[in-house]
């Protein structure tokens, strides 16, 4: 931990008092929350960024749509409108935030909705569009003006919440005793090769309850890259790459190509990072010669601005090491 860190801590202790009295006087009521009929379930988190929400959103998402109407709602960070927006095929980036962005394109049946004012956008939602069937909400666990039907906390696997501490000594948004609030908490981006046994540690240390389920996943990265030309993974050994991010936390994106034995060089930018044509300029003069590798919610920003012949996009996934069907039924249970 950083010294500018450690002198932050009575700052961290008043937030931590803070934000201990604002969850009380919710779970006693004294602050209201709004419940709707319609199911809503919650991914989110306890910490600051880079978790892995959106591939678990993109996972719920691509499960169940084929069999129920759903309807996605995000506050549409880093977008350059404000408000309620019901997204359509020619809604830019720029209007809806990265990921709302993201969610629509792949997959455009569903409805995608942003709002700074979660209970605003479910219940605009409802009334001007029939038949929605469950809510997926980005990032609301901290949202407590809405009561949402299921609460999942993703924790990444090598800076879990229960090691962490408040901001801004440390990454947690709240206490460490939110997770109650949580159904189910998923434990992202672990090892592939896990074991059972390391799990049951984790377990331990997390200490659920008997109405608490935890679940294991990790990331897998497409072998085929996305551009105007796709491409290989593979296709990239032999050639001068440029790596440009503007996510939460790219190491596990560095961690793939350098196994794949692929050398890079990385230009990263922030977390939702809006491209201006200085970036762009950026990206041109050390492209030379190189192919470009990016993130697909970077792809699609930069897309916005100029095209590169030379660039390609990795696509992500996430992948249960077990449990999936118990996942699922935890999900079928709430919206039927």
């Amino acid at each position: 931990m950083s010294l500018l860190r450690i002198l932050l801590l009575p700052i961290s202790l008043l937030y931590y008092l803070y934000q201990l009295i604002r969850n009380k006087f919710y779970d006693q009521g004294i602050i209201e929350s709004k419940h709707f009929d319609i199911p809503t379930i919650s991914v989110g988190n306890l910490s600051v960024g880079g978790t892995g929400k959106t591939p678990l959103v993109n996972y719920i998402i691509s499960n169940f749509k084929n069999n129920y109407k759903i309807a996605f709602l995000s506050r549409g960070y880093g977008r350059d409108s404000s408000g309620y927006i019901l997204a359509d095929e020619k809604t830019l980036v720029t209007k809806i935030g990265d990921e709302p962005f993201l969610i629509k394109k792949n997959h455009g049946e569903i409805l995608v909705v942003v709002s700074e004012d979660r209970v605003l956008g479910v219940s605009k939602t409802i009334n001007e569009n029939s038949g929605v069937q469950f809510f997926i909400l980005d990032d609301a666990f901290q949202h407590r003006r809405l009561k949402c039907d299921l609460n999942i906390v993703v924790t990444k696997y090598d800076n879990p919440y229960y090691s962490d501490f408040v901001l801004p000594t440390g990454n947690l948004r709240e206490p460490i005793s939110g997770i109650k609030r949580a159904q189910i908490i998923v434990i992202s981006k672990c090892p592939n090769n896990l074991g059972k046994g390391q799990r049951q540690e984790i377990i331990k240390k997390i200490k659920p309850s008997d109405q608490q389920k935890v679940f294991f996943t990790t990331i897998v990265y497409d072998e085929s890259l996305v551009g105007r030309v796709d491409l290989n993974v593979m296709d990239l050994t032999e050639s001068s790459v440029l790596l440009v991010t503007g996510i939460a936390d790219s190491s596990d994106l560095e961690k793939y190509l350098n196994n794949k034995k692929i050398s890079f060089e990385h230009l990263k930018f922030n977390d939702h990072h809006i491209y201006s044509e200085a970036d762009i300029d950026k990206i041109k003069s050390k492209s030379k010669n190189k192919k470009i590798i990016t993130t697909e919610k970077d792809y699609h920003k930069i897309l916005d601005i100029k095209s590169f012949e030379n660039m390609h996009y990795i696509g992500i996934k996430v992948k249960f090491l077990d449990g999936k069907n118990n996942f699922n039924s935890e999900i079928e249970k709430v919206i039927n």
